[in-house]
């Protein structure tokens, strides 16, 4: 079985390296982003911060109060009365008329800023309001300053101001695109700022909240402003309930109508001058003064105005915002597009829920830094992925070529995007022929072949492999496919995982021999497998071969061997029954022994060269010590000593089929004896290293001449150094192939008259 492990410790790849050139590039985008956000948010002549307003006010409108009423100045009234402007004593009867009815206040939206023609008619009109109690009259700016005078207040006529309840102030801002839409609830002189007329108006209800509005730091020294406040208007479809100023007069509005209102007395007739462009503009046309001041008090009555949110915390909310978004576009990519919408209809909502509760957050900044924060993420990210895009394709391109190039992508003349799309179109090109080319190989292979993914699914399978399983296989689990096919270990149900599975021969259910083998696909820089290539070897055919060499070895072991036995019994009970015929017996015994050892040499050759070996750790001194007490009489009767050379401590251990390595051994030491003159040694000497055990064995024969040593351990193969000598050539050829066996390596070396040299290098076992 075969284990594979994720490495710990990883250098980091392009892709982590471009990721974290993209993370400290998008610090320094927030830091530049952000700052322009909060600068944005202080900005209020930003022409989308009305545009907003004026969408999401229409979604807040505000209803109407029923207690305000408006008496118009409108064109009836100019028709029937005259031309403007009428006499006063006109509008001191007016006001005697509304004083009857008890109403709670009476704002006059008529500027009384010069005197009379005739002084009796302001007496009359100041007479009128005194009477009354709670007329408010307006007072106005001067609209163009003189050279080297402050910037003055113009008041009503002093017999009107004395008498009046209270004077407050009409102005109104419009902003940069001309349209009124805020306010100053105070301003005037250094020291001497009036209220706005509403808010007097309002006072008269008893209205006991704190003015609303925003606190201005003034810079200019002769006017000063505070408590702005945007005008909460009524919807464009709504409208304040009015009388004509004609009606009034002549008594046909009942008292009743009039009683306990508010009254707001002006000029609404087109061509009267007091109208301004406001966000009803688009629906009604331009508004009469008298009716923005009845949307300011119905405002202040509802407590309804709408307050401008801090600068300071404004540009902090949208700057919050927009760090937000910046962050989660950093740590979830992949929903960036429906986050920025998110966020920017959170901000939309947001800012509409403000604006209901009476505060105005303009989300134009805001929504401009997500946008611009959505825009600029998918620019790197897109840049970042074009450059990992052309680091790959590079490094694809300079991949050895399995197949030759059919065609070359072009070379972009500037544009990086076009120059990357060849290049992709030329890789997939590549991996498409490759992928065929890999298809092909293994449909061609002569053995059943699949590839499979982690999970053991078939991806690609040969066509033996598809008649092996007699399945298409492809789709399918290859472990569910192997216990049908009566894989060993799988028959009881488990489904280990492909890196558990044994390399294992075994008999399937059609009782073919097959013997499996896998190994893992792994990727170019990781050690994770990403599939696993397996491969199924049909061995019925060989083992049926080694049955047979098997049945041959039985008969040449056994039945071979018996008839040869019998003979040198029947020729030893003949040679003392007639001892005349000794020297032929002497013969025939020499020709029946050389048959036998004929015969054990065809066995111990097959037996080296099959694949019934039995490894198992074995001490190479008891091998050495074995095969010296099988070779001893042979070295006594030629009066050779055998000398071994062991190590002190003798304990070199070899994973070893001990009769096969211990039979090579003796083939040795008998070579070395047969081949030597009487009166010599032979000596085996033993040595070895960190990985390798190393046994050299020496005798002083004759020696081997050079051109016959590279065709030493060929079979039948006999030397002039061996005349005189029995034998076929095999035993070498035994020892070579019971060494390869054993994953070693013999070599020979020989001097003529000086004597030869093997030595047997095989690895050491290491528990």
């Amino acid at each position: 079985m075969r284990l594979w492990h994720r490495a710990e410790k990883r250098q980091p790849t392009q892709a982590q390296n471009l990721f974290n050139g993209l993370v400290r590039e998008w610090l320094w985008i927030s830091l530049l982003l952000l700052p322009m956000t909060a600068f944005l948010s202080l900005s209020p002549g930003f022409a989308l911060n009305n545009l907003l307003y004026d969408s999401l006010r229409r979604l807040t409108p505000l209803s109407v109060e029923p207690q305000i009423l408006l008496v118009t100045i409108d064109d009836l009234s100019l028709k029937q009365m005259g031309q403007w402007p009428w006499s006063r004593r006109v509008h001191a009867d007016l006001i005697d008329r509304l004083s009857a009815a008890k109403p709670v206040g009476i704002l006059f939206d008529v500027i009384f800023s010069e005197p009379a023609r005739d002084p009796a008619d302001d007496q009359r009109l100041a007479q009128a309001i005194c009477q009354a109690g709670n007329v408010l009259l307006p007072l106005i700016r001067e609209s163009t300053p003189r050279y080297g005078l402050p910037v003055t207040q113009i008041l009503p006529v002093l017999p009107l101001r004395d008498c009046a309840r209270g004077i407050g102030h009409i102005n109104v801002e419009a902003d940069s695109d001309g349209i009124v839409r805020s306010l100053y609830l105070r301003e005037g002189p250094a020291g001497q700022m009036t209220p706005q007329l509403a808010w007097l108006a309002f006072e008269l209800t008893g209205g006991q909240i704190d003015m609303p509005g925003l606190s201005v730091a003034s810079t200019a020294q002769h006017w000063q402003r505070d408590k702005a406040i945007r005008i909460p208007f009524i919807a464009a479809n709504d409208g304040f309930p009015s009388v004509p100023y004609i009606s009034v007069l002549r008594g046909d509005v009942p008292p009743e109508l009039l009683r306990d209102r508010l009254i707001l007395v002006g000029a609404t007739a087109p061509g009267m001058g007091d109208r301004y462009v406001t966000p009803l503009s688009a629906s009604v046309g331009t508004t009469p003064g008298v009716e923005i001041q009845a949307n300011i008090l119905n405002g202040l009555m509802q407590e309804r105005s709408i307050t401008v949110l801090p600068a300071w915390l404004a540009a902090l909310l949208a700057s919050s915002m927009v760090a937000l978004l910046l962050g989660l576009l950093l740590f979830r990519p992949r929903y960036a597009l429906w986050l920025t919408l998110g966020s920017m209809l959170f901000a939309l909502l947001g800012a509409w829920g403000l604006l209901r509760l009476g505060v105005w957050w303009s989300p134009a900044a805001c929504l401009i830094g997500l946008l611009l924060g959505y825009l600029i993420w998918n620019w790197r990210r897109l840049s970042v992925i074009l450059a990992y895009f052309g680091w790959e394709l590079a490094r694809l391109d300079n991949e050895p070529k399995v197949l030759p190039e059919r065609r070359r992508a072009p070379v972009s003349n500037g544009d990086v995007l076009q120059g990357r799309i060849y290049a992709l179109e030329q890789a997939v090109s590549r991996t498409r022929d490759t992928r065929r080319f890999m298809a092909d190989g293994l449909e061609c292979l002569p053995v059943a072949t699949l590839i499979t993914d982690p999970k053991g699914d078939v991806l690609l399978a040969n066509r033996i492999a598809r008649e092996v399983f007699d399945s298409q296989l492809v789709n399918e689990n290859l472990l569910d496919q192997l216990a049908a096919l009566g894989y060993p270990s799988l028959l009881n149900g488990e489904r280990p995982p492909l890196s558990a599975l044994e390399i294992v021969e075994f008999r399937d259910t059609r009782q073919r021999s097959l013997r499996l083998e896998l190994a893992p696909l792994l990727p170019a820089d990781d050690d994770v497998a990403l599939g696993w290539l397996l491969s199924l070897t049909d061995l019925s055919i060989e083992r049926e071969a080694q049955q047979q060499r098997e049945t041959l070895l039985r008969f040449l072991s056994h039945d071979l061997r018996a008839p040869h036995s019998a003979i040198l019994a029947l020729l030893d009970v003949q040679r003392h029954e007639t001892p005349a015929a000794a020297p032929i017996f002497a013969q025939i015994e020499q020709q029946v022994r050389r048959a036998l050892n004929l015969t054990e040499s065809f066995v111990q050759l097959a037996k080296a060269e099959s694949d019934g070996y039995h490894f198992q750790p074995s001490l190479f001194a008891m091998l050495v010590l074995d095969a010296f007490d099988q070779v001893a009489l042979f070295a006594q009767l030629k009066d050779i000593q055998l000398v071994h050379e062991l190590d002190e401590t003798g304990e070199e251990m070899v994973l070893a089929d001990q009769s096969l390595l211990t039979r090579a051994l003796f083939n040795l030491l008998q070579n070395a004896i047969k081949y030597s003159p009487g009166g010599t040694t032979v000596t085996l000497s033993v040595e070895s290293n960190s990985q390798w055990l190393i046994c050299r064995i020496r005798d002083q024969g004759p020696g081997i001449a050079a051109e016959d040593l590279p065709e030493l351990f060929g079979q039948y193969r006999r030397f002039a150094s061996s005349q005189g000598s029995e034998g076929l050539g095999l035993g070498l050829t035994m020892v070579k192939a019971v060494v390869d066996r054993h994953s070693g390596r013999i070599e020979c070396e020989s001097v003529v008259g000086q004597g030869t040299t093997f030595s047997l290098q095989l690895p050491l076992w290491e528990e």
